[in-house]
Formats: C-alpha cells, structure tokens, sequence
C-alpha cells in the first residue's frame, strides 16, 4: 500500500517541475533564443474513492501549455494527446474538447499567454493494475514531460 506520505511527495515533485518550467521560460532569455516557442507541463494527482460520494477514484491532470515566442501560435488543439504507459489515448480529442474553455475553444495563443486545463480521468478506465504508471501531453509543436503516477491498491 502507498502511503500518503508518498503521495503527498510526488504531487509536491510534480509541483516542484511545474515551477521550474516556469522559472525557465520567465527568465531573461532572448524571445529568438531556440527555446522560443510552445512548452507543455503536466502534473497528476490519484483521488481515491470518497465515502458517500458517487464519483470513482480518478486521476486528476493539469496541464500548462505556454506560448515564449514573439507571435500568436495556433495550438492545434485536434493534435493533443494524453499518453498514458506510452500510449495514445485514443479519446484524447474527446477529453479535451469537453468542459470550461475559452470561449471559441482552445485555438491562438497570443505571445507570452498560456492555457491551463484540468480533467479527470477514472483510474479504472485509464489507468490499468495498481503501480507506477507513467503519463504525458502532446501536440504539434509540444511535448510535456512524462511523469510517473500510483495507483494504490485500495482506492
């Protein structure tokens, strides 16, 4: 069994790399630099069942998505995809195109502007067998990170 301890750690890691991609990007570096461009984050927090509440243990994801160029960059938001164990979900397009976003949905990204979105993912569903796995984002012109996630036994 996971203690919460060790799940307090790894939302905190998570956390830790979500600031240091931030940290990165509002450095002064010059906008032509080779870094310009989109940069995705991700982090992931396993929410066990809750006594007298209908909702499954799930998977709660943020994702960070940054635009440190000098143009409006298009996100191709039909190119995201959520990769869970190294695979392509294949509902990603689905997932993301459900719940609050900006109005028009998520298209241009204006020069220094970002979008962050959450969602839940039912640990059964997605995430197959207790243990370790491991989740990122995609898109054209993106890759997050991929971080490791656990899954205790007894939800």
């Amino acid at each position: 069994m996971v203690s919460s301890r060790i799940l307090a750690e790894r939302s905190v890691n998570h956390l830790v790399s979500l600031f240091a991609l931030t940290l990165c990007l509002a450095a002064s570096v010059p906008v032509r630099s080779q870094c310009a461009g989109l940069h995705a984050a991700i982090t992931a927090h396993f929410v066990p069942i809750k006594p007298g509440y209908g909702q499954p243990a799930h998977v709660q994801l943020v994702f960070l998505l940054i635009n440190d160029s000098d143009t409006a960059v298009d996100v191709k938001a039909g190119s995201w995809k959520i990769v869970v164990d190294g695979v392509d979900l294949r509902n990603s397009d689905f997932i993301f195109g459900n719940g609050p976003m900006p109005v028009g949905g998520w298209t241009s990204l204006e020069p220094g502007h970002y979008y962050e979105l959450g969602k839940a993912l039912p640990a059964g569903d997605y995430f197959h067998g207790t243990g370790e796995h491991t989740v990122s984002w995609k898109g054209t012109g993106f890759r997050s990170s991929t971080i490791t996630i656990s899954i205790p036994s007894n939800p």
